[in-house]
């Protein structure tokens, strides 16, 4: 079985890989083992220069696209995302950056985003607010095209912090059904702790992992912005617009 996690940034990627990778006994593939960049390009390319590992789970931002899917067919292999509410996913994604500023991978492999323009910045900061204004959009985007494609087994990370096991089992029935024990085992496996245990490389990548965390940083400002300039967007992901 070959999984790949197509979702937005700080949507909460490694934990939904941790999670498949444990139902399904797959092996996370890292770094230099996935594609160079999420474009279908990079993706055929290491297709033809390395081959998708059987048993086998990776995560990357690629934008949904019929020619995606088509080489992601002819494997073939399985896509999954996981969305999340378009405040939380903004607070991780400016936590994340801060820890970017010592990466020294990122520049090297030139892999900085448009986000990193909130680097050393306060989240209320005008270059902050100016990326959540003109920048954040393509993230949503993203999410919103796979949800509608209808080519993704979709979860929302809510579902999952709310009740797993129902959350799982849906996904699952659409990828492929497995017994309860394997869930359960999952659930257990894949909880924040013990997650950051096991992987130290995601203590980047991993901060609170909670639900509704954005009311603790986000100001008035930040929600007109959100309701100015993307309400219908984060309707059309399925959320409330505060």
């Amino acid at each position: 079985m070959r999984i790949i996690i197509a979702s937005p940034p700080k949507a909460g990627n490694s934990w939904l890989k941790c999670l498949l990778a444990s139902i399904y006994g797959l092996r996370w593939l890292t770094g230099d083992e996935t594609p160079d960049g999420p474009t279908v390009d990079a993706f055929a390319r290491w297709l033809t220069e390395r081959g998708f590992p059987a048993d086998s789970v990776y995560h990357q931002h690629y934008p949904f696209s019929p020619a995606l899917m088509d080489a992601v067919d002819g494997v073939p292999a399985h896509v999954a995302t996981i969305l999340r509410d378009p405040y939380d996913m903004f607070v991780s994604l400016y936590f994340f950056v801060q820890t970017q500023a010592e990466n020294p991978n990122r520049a090297a492999k030139g892999r900085s985003r448009d986000a990193d323009v909130m680097i050393g910045r306060t989240i209320d900061d005008p270059e902050s607010l100016a990326f959540l204004a003109d920048g954040f959009d393509a993230d949503l985007r993203k999410g919103i095209a796979w949800l509608e494609s209808g080519r993704s087994a979709v979860v929302r990370y809510e579902a999952l912090h709310a009740d797993p096991r129902s959350a799982i089992t849906e996904l699952t029935a659409q990828l492929r059904p497995v017994d309860s024990a394997r869930i359960e085992r999952a659930i257990e496996d894949c909880q924040a702790e013990n997650l950051l245990q096991q992987r130290k490389g995601l203590k980047r990548r991993i901060r609170a992992a909670t639900v509704g965390d954005w009311k603790n940083h986000l100001s008035d400002e930040h929600l007109r912005i959100m309701r100015d300039r993307h309400a219908p967007l984060i309707e059309r992901l399925g959320y409330t617009v505060v």
